[in-house]
Order: C-alpha cells, then structure tokens, then sequence
C-alpha cells in the first residue's frame, strides 16, 4: 500500500479508494490508518464502511484527516446515521454497484440525512471537492 500511497503523493495527491470489506480486517484497518498519517496529502477512502469493522473505520476517519468514509455495504442503518454524524465532513455516497443497489444505497443515505448541506455533502460535494483537490475536503490535512 506504501508504494501507492507515494505515487499518489507524487500526482498532487490524488485520493487512494481502498477496499474496506472482508478480507480487509480490524488490523489491516489500523495499518492503513498509520500510513495515512505518514501521507497526508493523500486522501484515502475507505470504502463499503470498513465492512464489518465500521466501528473501527468511523473511529480512525475521525481520528487521521486524510481518511474518508464511501458508505456502500452498510451492514445496518446505524453504521450510516453514526458515520455521518461522527464525520459529516468526510463520508461519500457508494452503492458498490454492480453488487450494491445504488438505489437502495441513496435512499439509506436519505434516510439519515435530513434535506439539505449535509445530504448534499454526502451525496456528492464531498467527492466532488476531493476529485476536484478543493480545500472544502481536504480541509485539516497537512
């Protein structure tokens, strides 16, 4: 992952989406969080909310600002309505298509957001600034 993570540090940091789901485990989760510490400039995404380790994933985006949340393969709605409320700035709509319904995955989303900023953030701003390498989403990296 290292290797990647520099070539991405040397392509003005362009965000890294990881895959979240089994096999990637409890441990694989802290290692990535530790080389993001290492490359802030990068922004990784882990996506399918860390699997079945979201408590873990929520707990590391919140704590290593270059770490974002994609919310696809939500094993329960709370996993959604607990990450986008502990790091409403760095969650992102993923519906894991083909094997996620990104109709379902939008209407979860919808489900724990209200109208407005922060449904709007998480259904597309935040992904939009990042691709865009807008300060909006990489705001407290360094």
């Amino acid at each position: 992952m290292e290797p990647v993570l520099r070539a991405a540090t040397d392509h003005a940091g362009l965000p890294v989406v990881v895959h979240g789901f089994a096999p990637t485990t409890d441990g694989d989760l802290r290692t990535l969080a530790a080389l993001s510490s290492r490359y802030r400039s990068v922004p990784v995404v882990v996506s399918q909310l860390g699997g079945l380790n979201w408590l873990t994933a929520i707990d590391l985006v919140r704590e290593h600002p270059s770490m974002y949340l994609d919310l696809s393969t939500a094993c329960v709605v709370f996993a959604l309505r607990l990450a986008v409320r502990e790091v409403p700035e760095r969650t992102m709509f993923g519906s894991d298509a083909p094997y996620g319904d990104p109709v379902l995955s939008r209407a979860a989303v919808e489900r724990v957001t209200g109208p407005g900023e922060l449904r709007d953030r998480v259904l597309g701003g935040t992904v939009s600034a990042l691709l865009a390498g807008g300060p909006a989403a990489r705001r407290g990296r360094h």
